[in-house]
């Protein structure tokens, strides 16, 4: 049992570093983080598809033709990425799963941890496979239980 309740640790302490190094979508958006740039190409991709990204591109430019100063321009930037964020937010569908939902995404991280290490619970083990499903089960939900609680408390 011990092993069921570190393997779900491990896995929302893994979901908890993802949603954070994708700039923590769903809450404030970041686009400082190291791979906040996942998270814009999503939102262009979204929104190209709806057929707003152009808009904002060209608001963008004009608003870029105005900078002055170097600082300027990176704050700029920085604003447009947030900006593009917040506009594909109502819009996304699936990719809530691959990263704009920590709750969703959690829920694909612990499944495969828990895949994994029931994969090596059938290879190496003598228990049945009920027993072992049981295990799959109770790593993705003690993970996903964990995963809630800290987007609670974060």
């Amino acid at each position: 049992m011990i092993e069921v309740l570190f393997i779900a640790l491990v896995a929302a302490s893994l979901n908890q570093l993802i949603n954070y190094a994708i700039g923590k979508p769903a809450s404030d958006f970041s686009p400082y983080e190291i791979f906040s740039s996942y998270t814009v190409w999503l939102s262009i991709k979204r929104l190209k598809k709806v057929g707003l990204y152009y808009q904002y591109t060209e608001q963008y430019e004009d608003n870029i033709k105005r900078a002055k100063t170097l600082h300027e321009v990176i704050s700029l930037k920085n604003d447009f990425k947030k900006m593009l964020y917040n506009a594909a937010d109502p819009y996304f569908t699936w990719e809530r799963a691959f990263g704009m939902c920590p709750v969703c995404t959690g829920f694909w991280v612990s499944l495969i941890a828990g895949l994994l290490s029931w994969l090596g619970l059938c290879l190496f083990s003598k228990y049945s496979i009920y027993e072992n499903v049981l295990y799959l089960v109770s790593i993705t939900v003690i993970s996903h239980i964990i995963i809630r609680i800290s987007n609670k408390l974060l």
